[in-house]
């Protein structure tokens, strides 16, 4: 049997439960509880058709994977993974550098957040010129371009007759070309057939980085003036400034409009604040909604097993039956965190509930290790996980005597002849 086992077991162990993997003492207690149940198990004969034994190993495969899952749910802090939430995240994006539990934050920890400007880079604006002129003499054109103490040399042809639109264009996309954190482009009014070009610096703050200088170096000898100096790339409009904001009353400047405060939170502004943008830490919605969508996901694949077996096997109709018995029990309790049960037996996900309980704190009631869902859960997924036999069928032979002596009644294989190597993948 330990063959057919491993023949099936690529198909159905997808990988090592990491809460199947037994230490010798829960081996022992596995043990013992397989003794246990071989008391009051009857004596029976199956025939060992393949059909049957892939029904055992899919349902009890599924069912570890479950167990694997639930217990994951209870002895993890996933469901007390913290995220931020800011009241206004037009304004004031938030978000934690890193994963963190909630239990970190006090209770009742608030940011209060207030930007008064943004950081803001350097911009140029240049002449308007008649789009279809020429601005131009014929010949080779050089300027320079100093950011910080860094200065870059720039060559630029223009042809005879070159119109103005067509050579801010070319020379709008040169720029862009190298970048060296400076964005060009052109502004072109058709009505009034007039165009310039504006030069906007990509780094912001007010940092030597941040700032520009651009020079003519050298010109043809027929044109009055350079090529920088013609279409006014030098002329500032607005210089680079810094972002002024305040956490707790506690005033702050910094050269980006992305922080990082307190080494925990990451605080984008996207606008000046007209009131305090309140940044509070809450349950990770999304890692709350994962968690509860691989249960289910993880229920559903045991409820499957079972209807597939039940096909050919009537005795697999306890398997459904027993899990429905336990969502129906627990319906309030499942209903409040989002899930529900249909007809068919599959469980579903609710979304805006999700997000709800993971606010409320439900979940973590629902899933907790001390939670009667849970108990019951963990209960039955042993019995199935140690008996998977109980599902398919076969013919009974005799039962225990209940008045002879337990030792004389039992035996670790009696409840099913895959008991010795079931655990083999796992120990």
């Amino acid at each position: 049997m330990l063959n057919v086992y491993n023949y099936y077991m690529p198909d159905y162990v997808s990988r090592t439960p990491r809460y199947s993997a037994h230490k010798r003492r829960e081996l022992r207690d596995i043990y013992k509880n397989i003794v246990k149940m071989s008391a009051s198990e009857p004596l029976y004969k199956i025939d060992l058709s393949e059909s049957k034994q892939v029904c055992a190993l899919s349902i009890k495969e599924s069912a570890l994977s479950l167990q694997d899952v639930s217990r994951s749910l209870q002895d993890t802090p996933l469901l007390h993974t913290a995220a931020i939430l800011s009241s206004s995240p037009d304004s004031v994006e938030a978000s934690l550098l890193h994963r963190m539990d909630l239990s970190r934050f006090e209770q009742g920890t608030r940011y209060e957040v207030e930007v008064t400007s943004l950081a803001s880079g350097q911009h140029n604006i240049g002449h308007l010129l008649p789009s279809e002129e020429a601005p131009l003499s014929e010949g080779n054109y050089s300027f320079s371009v100093s950011i910080g103490k860094e200065q870059y040399s720039f060559r630029f042809h223009v042809s005879a007759g070159a119109p103005a639109f067509e050579l801010q264009s070319k020379l709008s996309d040169y720029i862009n070309k190298t970048g060296i954190g400076i964005n060009a482009q052109v502004s072109f009014h058709k009505e009034l057939g007039i165009s310039r070009m504006e030069l906007s610096a990509s780094q912001s703050g007010v940092s030597g980085k941040s700032s520009f200088i651009l020079e003519d170096t050298t010109k043809p000898e027929a044109a009055d003036s350079g090529l920088v100096e013609v279409f006014g790339l030098n002329q500032m409009s607005s210089p680079a400034g810094n972002a002024h904001y305040s956490v707790n009353g506690i005033s702050y400047e910094s050269a980006e409009n992305t922080v990082l405060y307190d080494d925990t939170l990451m605080l984008t502004f996207h606008s000046v604040t007209d009131s305090p943008v309140t940044v509070r830490p809450v349950a990770d919605r999304t890692a709350v909604y994962d968690a509860l969508e691989e249960f289910t996901s993880a229920y559903n694949t045991l409820v499957q097993a079972g209807k597939n077996a039940v096909r050919e096997n009537i005795s697999s109709a306890f398997l459904l039956q027993g899990l429905s018995h336990l969502v129906a029990s627990h319906y309030s309790s499942l209903a409040s965190v989002g899930i529900t049960a249909g007809e068919d037996g599959f469980l579903t996900l609710d979304s805006e509930k999700v997000k709800q309980a993971a606010v409320s704190g439900d979940s973590e009631s629902v899933f907790r290790k001390d939670s009667s869902f849970m108990k019951s859960l963990d209960k039955r997924l042993e019995s199935i996980i140690l008996n998977p036999m109980r599902f398919v069928d076969k013919k009974l032979v005799a039962y225990p005597d209940p008045g002879s002596p337990i030792s004389e009644r039992t035996s670790p294989y009696t409840t099913s002849i895959y008991s010795g190597m079931l655990f083999n993948n796992y120990c």
